[in-house]
């Protein structure tokens, strides 16, 4: 609001056309709050930019540049830092379905053995169903991962 009327003031001044291009309009988008802070692992922050008025800077323009470095330098950082976060949580997700193919694997394994030691035809019949229930979801898990 402030900034607004500050600039409606400048305006009232003329000033000229270089002066009214560094002090552009604030929009909405300029002012939402960055999700990186809400929403870290959200997709598609390749595509944020950085609002008009923090590139802006009243001292040098070395001053500038280092400002400009150091923001994309912290940029590169937290955006090294989400792939190593995200290439971890694949190895884990890889070895977590690794692990429940293998319990799958072994239910299998576990009814097939009762099935061979069921005395009843009803026992032997159940024991075989969960049999090929368990070697079905193995396949599937092997089959999707």
């Amino acid at each position: 609001r402030e900034y607004r009327r500050s600039r409606a003031a400048m305006q009232r001044l003329q000033p000229d056309s270089d002066t009214l291009t560094l002090y552009q309009s604030l929009k909405a988008d300029d002012l939402a709050v960055s999700k990186e802070v809400t929403e870290e692992n959200r997709h598609g922050q390749g595509s944020d930019k950085l609002a008009w008025f923090w590139r802006i800077n009243s001292a040098t323009n070395s001053q500038k540049s280092e400002w400009m470095y150091e923001f994309y330098r912290v940029n590169w950082l937290k955006a090294k830092a989400r792939y190593d976060r995200w290439s971890e949580e694949l190895k884990l997700v890889q070895h977590e379905m690794h692990w429940t193919v293998r319990w799958f694997q072994n239910q299998e394994l576990m009814w097939r053995r009762r099935s061979g030691e069921s005395i009843k035809n009803g026992h032997k019949a159940y024991a075989e169903k969960q049999a090929f229930m368990w070697a079905e979801f193995a396949a599937e898990g092997m089959k999707g991962f």
